[in-house]
């Protein structure tokens, strides 16, 4: 019964190093990098329309609708 203990822990330490050495080795490149901030600094735009006559404050002209719908692109 000792064997097996001291046989697992040794393949859970074995695996534990080697699963941390592959993590600190994974390393993001800088072009990956500067196109998620490239990406993430990019406003998104949005285009939609508003209908009729109500109490929603309409965000494209600020009066007030019964309805709006705003669509959202992403520019690259």
């Amino acid at each position: 019964m000792k064997k097996i203990l001291v046989f697992v822990i040794v393949v859970a330490l074995a695996t534990g190093g080697y699963v941390y050495k592959k993590q600190s080795l994974a390393k993001m490149s800088s072009v990956f990098l500067l196109e998620n901030i490239e990406a993430l600094a990019v406003p998104e735009t949005s285009t939609g329309f508003c209908l009729g006559i109500g109490s929603i404050d309409c965000p494209l002209n600020h009066i007030k609708v019964y309805t709006y719908d705003v669509l959202y692109s992403i520019h690259y």
